[in-house]
C-alpha cells in the first residue's frame, strides 16, 4: 500500500495520472492490496478524481469494496452512479455485488432485486459467470429455495457451480439433499466431498461423515487438509481409535502438510478416544513450538481425562498462554472438583492482563455456585457490571444460578429482572432455584408467567416444575403438571420426571401409588428413585417396603454407605435392634465405612472445615466457649435437644454434648465469632443435616439476629425435607430478625 501511494504521488507530479491506462493500472493495484476501510476511502478518492469512469473502473472499485468488507451500501451506491452516468453493467459488476451482499448479509429483498436486475440486463451467455456468486449469496443467507432456483436456472453448470450449491446446502443442514446432488454431479471434487463430510460431522452424524470420506477415496479423489480435519472430527465423536490410527497413517501416506490445525485435530482425536499416550507423541513430535494451539489441545485432552496435574505441568511450561489455555485449565479444575484452584487461576489470568471471555466467566460462576463461594461470585458479577465481558443470556443465566445456589434469592430475582434477553434455560434456572429454596408456589407462578410471555416449556423446564411441586408438597399441582406435560406439550416423561413424581407421592404418604408408578415406568428405576422410596418409608414407618427398597439399592450400589445407614436408622426408629445390629455387621463384612460428615465455612477467602467434635482448629478454645454460650441461650429459650438422634447407649448429658459438637454447629459458632454481625453465615454440609441441627439453627438465627444459610450437598431424606418445609414453606423475609435457609442439591 505504501508503494502504491508513492507511485500515485509520482504519477501526479509527472502529470501522467491523466493517462487513462496508468490510472486504471494504479486503481487496479490499489484494489489488490486493501486491508482496512482507510485504504478503501483512499481508493474511492482516487476513483472520484478520474476524468472518465468505465465499466472496468467501476468493477475494479466494486472489487475493492468486496476486499475491504465494506458492506452492501457502497456497492449499491456505485451501481446507481453507473446507471446515472450511462455506464453499462457487466457480469463482473454483478459478480462483486453478489459477493459483497453475501459478506454483508444483505436483506433478502435487496438480493432478489439485484438478481432480477442482473437477468434483465445481461446476455444469456454471461449468466454462467455470475451463477456461482449468486448461488453462494443465497446459500450464505440461508435462502435454500432461492439458491436451488438460481442453480436450476443456470444454463451451463460447471464443476464450480455444482460445488457451490452442494456446499451451500450442506452448510444449511440440508445434508441428504446435498448428498443426492453430489451423486448427480458430473464431476465430484475434493471441495464438494469435504463440504459434505464437514456438514455431517458438525451435525453429529459422524458415521455418515466417515462413510462419505470412504466414498471420496473410492471415487479416486485425494483428500486435502480440510477433508482430514472433517473426518478426524467425526472420528473423535465416534471415539474409534483404530480408525484414528488409520487416518493418522493416511496423513503421512498422502503427503498432506502437517499444519497447526491438523496437529490440533490429531491430538484432540486421540485424547477423545482415550489414547492420551499417542496424543502426547503427536504433541512431542510436531506440536511443541511457539504457537499455543497444540499446547491448548494437549492440555484440554489431559483435563478432560481427569489428569489435571499433568495438564498443569504443561501449562506451567508454556511460553505464551492465551484465554483458551486458561479456560481449559479452569474447566479442568472445575470438573475435577478443585474449585478453589479454578478461582486462583482466574486471578492469575487477570495478573497476566488477559481479558476473560464469556466462557471463562460462565465456568467460574458455575464453580462459585458449586462451592457456595458468594464473595467470589459477587466479584465476578462486579466484573460483568464493569463491562469487562459482553453480557449475554448464558452469562445472565449462570449468574442467576450462582445466586440461587448461594441462597441469595432476592439478588437472583434482581438479576433475572434486569436481563435484556431470556430463553427457556433462563426460566428453567429461575424455577429450579426457587424450588430448591423452598418457594414452590413462587416457582409455579414464574412457570405461568413464562408461558404467558410466549416461551414453550421443554423437558428440563418440567423437571424444574415437578421439583418445585415435590419440594413444597404440592400434590395436586404436581399431578396436574405431569399430565399436562404429556397431553398438552407432547413431552414423553424421562426417568427424572418419574423420579420427581415418585418423590412427591412418597412425601405425601402415598407409598402404594408411588410404587404403582415405579411399576408403570417404561424404564428401570435407578438409585435416586429407590432412595426416595426408602426415605419416604422412614418418615411413614413402612418397614416392609423399606427393606425392599434397600435391597434394590444394594443391588445397584453395594458399596454406598448411605443405604446401610438409612436402613440402620429405620430399624433403630422401629426398635428392631436385631435387624439394626445385622446391618452393622453387614457393613463390617463388606468393608463399607460411613462417610465422615463435615461442614465448611468461608471466612476472608479461606475455607475452614470442621468435623464433629473437632479439636484441630486454631480457634478451638474460642469455638468451645461460643458453643457453651449457644447451649446456654438455647436452653434458656426453652429448646430441648433431640437426643433420640443419638443411638449409642450413653446417658442424656453425653448425648446432648454429642449433639452440640456436630460439625454444622461448630462451623456456625466459628462464624458467629469471626464474621461481622451484618454478614450472613453460609455453611456447607457434605451430608444430611440432622433434625436437631435443623431445629437448633433455626433458633440460633433468631437469638443472634443473624441470617444463616446452611447448604446440604447430599441427597436429603424425605423426613428432613418435610421438617424443613414445615417451618420454611413461605418466603423467609416475613420476620426481619429470622432467616434460615437450607439448600438441597441432589448428587
Amino acid at each position: 500500500m505504501r508503494q502504491a501511494s508513492q507511485l500515485h504521488a509520482l504519477l501526479t507530479t509527472s502529470g501522467s495520472l491523466a493517462h487513462r491506462p496508468s490510472a486504471e493500472h494504479l486503481l487496479n493495484s490499489l484494489a489488490g492490496c486493501l486491508s482496512n476501510p482507510l485504504h478503501l476511502r483512499y481508493a474511492l478518492k482516487l476513483f472520484d478524481g478520474l476524468p472518465r469512469r468505465t465499466t472496468f473502473l467501476f468493477d475494479t472499485v466494486l472489487r475493492a469494496c468486496f476486499r475491504a468488507s465494506a458492506g452492501a451500501e457502497y456497492p449499491i451506491l456505485l451501481v446507481r452512479r453507473m446507471r446515472r452516468g450511462g455506464v453499462s453493467t457487466g457480469a463482473f459488476t454483478f459478480h462483486f455485488l453478489f459477493r459483497s451482499c453475501a459478506v454483508a448479509r444483505a436483506s433478502t429483498g435487496l438480493c432478489r432485486m439485484l438478481h432480477a436486475a442482473c437477468f434483465r440486463t445481461m446476455f444469456p451467455s454471461s449468466v454462467s459467470l455470475v451463477a456461482n456468486p449468486l448461488i453462494h449469496m443465497y446459500a450464505s443467507l440461508g435462502l435454500e429455495d432461492d439458491a436451488r432456483r438460481a442453480f436450476e436456472e443456470t444454463p451451463v453448470k460447471d464443476a464450480v457451480v455444482w460445488t457451490t450449491v452442494i456446499s451451500g446446502l450442506a452448510k444449511m443442514g440440508r445434508l441428504d439433499e446435498a448428498r443426492r446432488l453430489l451423486l448427480q454431479a458430473p464431476e465430484r471434487n475434493v471441495v464438494s466431498w469435504t463440504s459434505l463430510i464437514a456438514g455431517y460431522s458438525c451435525a453429529g452424524r459422524a458415521a455418515e461423515a466417515v462413510h462419505c470420506f470412504n466414498s471420496m477415496l473410492s471415487d479416486g479423489v485425494t483428500p486435502d487438509e480440510v477433508a482430514m480435519l472433517g473426518v478426524l472430527s467425526a472420528c473423535s465423536q465416534l471415539k474409534d481409535v483404530k480408525l484414528g490410527h488409520l487416518l493418522h497413517f493416511l496423513v503421512g501416506g498422502k503427503g498432506i502438510r502437517m499444519s497447526a490445525n491438523l496437529v490440533v485435530a490429531l491430538i484432540d482425536m486421540y485424547a477423545k478416544c482415550g489414547d492420551i499416550t499417542r496424543a502426547q507423541e503427536v504433541f512431542d513430535t510436531v506440536g511443541r513450538g511457539q504457537k499455543p494451539e497444540p499446547w491448548n489441545a494437549i492440555i484440554d485432552g489431559y483435563c478432560k481425562l481427569g489428569h489435571v496435574d499433568i495438564a498443569r505441568s504443561l501449562f506451567d511450561q508454556m511460553g505464551t498462554r492465551d484465554v483458551i489455555t486458561f479456560n481449559s485449565m479452569i474447566t479442568g479444575y472445575i470438573h475435577s472438583g478443585r474449585l478453589r484452584d479454578a478461582l486462583l487461576l482466574f486471578m492469575q489470568m487477570r495478573r497476566h492482563n488477559l481479558c476473560a471471555d464469556n466462557f471463562t466467566m460462565v465456568s467460574l460462576l458455575t464453580a462459585c455456585a458449586s462451592l457456595g463461594a458468594l464473595p467470589q461470585g459477587r466479584t465476578l458479577h462486579a466484573s460483568i457490571e464493569k463491562r469487562l465481558v459482553e453480557e449475554d443470556v448464558y452469562l445472565g443465566t449462570a449468574l442467576l444460578d450462582m445466586y440461587m445456589k448461594c441462597g441469595r434469592v432476592d439478588e437472583a430475582i434482581l438479576v433475572f429482572r434486569r436481563m435484556g434477553e431470556r430463553d427457556v434455560q433462563t426460566w428453567s434456572a429461575m424455577i429450579t432455584g426457587l424450588a430448591f429454596n423452598g418457594m414452590g408456589k413462587d416457582a409455579l407462578e414464574y412457570f405461568s408467567q413464562m408461558q404467558r410471555d410466549g416461551f414453550r416449556p421443554n423437558s428440563i423446564t418440567y423437571i424444574a416444575v415437578l421439583t418445585a411441586c415435590s419440594h413444597s408438597c404440592l400434590l395436586n399441582e404436581g399431578r396436574l403438571h405431569f399430565n399436562e406435560m404429556i397431553s398438552l406439550h407432547k413431552i414423553h416423561p424421562q426417568i427424572e420426571h418419574y423420579g420427581c413424581m415418585i418423590d412427591l407421592l412418597g412425601r405425601s404418604g402415598l407409598l402404594d401409588e408411588a410404587m404403582d408408578l415405579v411399576r408403570l415406568m417404561p424404564m428401570q428405576p435407578h438409585t435416586v428413585i429407590w432412595g426416595s422410596i426408602l426415605s419416604a418409608c422412614r418418615v411413614h414407618k413402612n418397614i416392609d417396603l423399606a427393606k425392599h427398597a434397600a435391597e434394590q439399592l444394594l443391588k445397584l450400589e453395594p458399596d454406598e454407605d448411605a443405604v446401610y445407614v438409612q436402613l440402620y436408622n429405620i430399624y433403630i426408629d422401629s426398635r428392631q435392634w436385631v435387624d439394626a445390629k445385622r446391618i452393622r455387621m453387614l457393613m463390617e463384612e463388606r468393608g463399607v465405612k460411613k462417610t465422615a460428615g463435615y461442614s465448611s465455612i468461608t471466612v476472608a477467602g479461606q475455607v475452614h472445615k470442621f468435623l464433629a467434635n473437632d479439636q484441630s482448629h486454631p480457634w478451638k478454645l474460642e469455638i468451645i466457649k461460643m458453643l457453651e454460650e449457644i447451649a446456654h441461650r438455647l436452653k434458656y429459650a426453652g429448646y430441648s435437644p433431640i437426643t433420640s438422634q443419638i443411638t449409642v447407649d450413653v446417658d442424656e448429658e453425653e448425648k446432648e454434648q454429642a449433639l452440640l459438637a456436630h460439625s454444622e454447629k461448630m462451623a456456625i459458632a466459628f462464624g458467629l465469632i469471626s464474621l461481622a454481625p451484618n454478614l450472613p453465615i453460609h455453611i456447607m454440609k457434605n451430608l444430611r443435616v440432622c433434625e436437631d441441627c435443623h431445629s437448633a439453627i433455626k433458633l440460633i438465627s433468631k437469638l443472634w439476629n443473624r441470617e444463616i444459610i446452611v447448604r446440604d450437598r447430599s441427597c436429603v431424606s424425605a423426613e428432613w425435607q418435610l421438617t424443613y418445609l414445615h417451618w420454611n414453606c413461605t418466603p423467609l423475609h416475613t420476620e426481619a430478625h429470622y432467616c434460615v435457609r437450607f439448600w438441597y442439591v441432589s448428587k
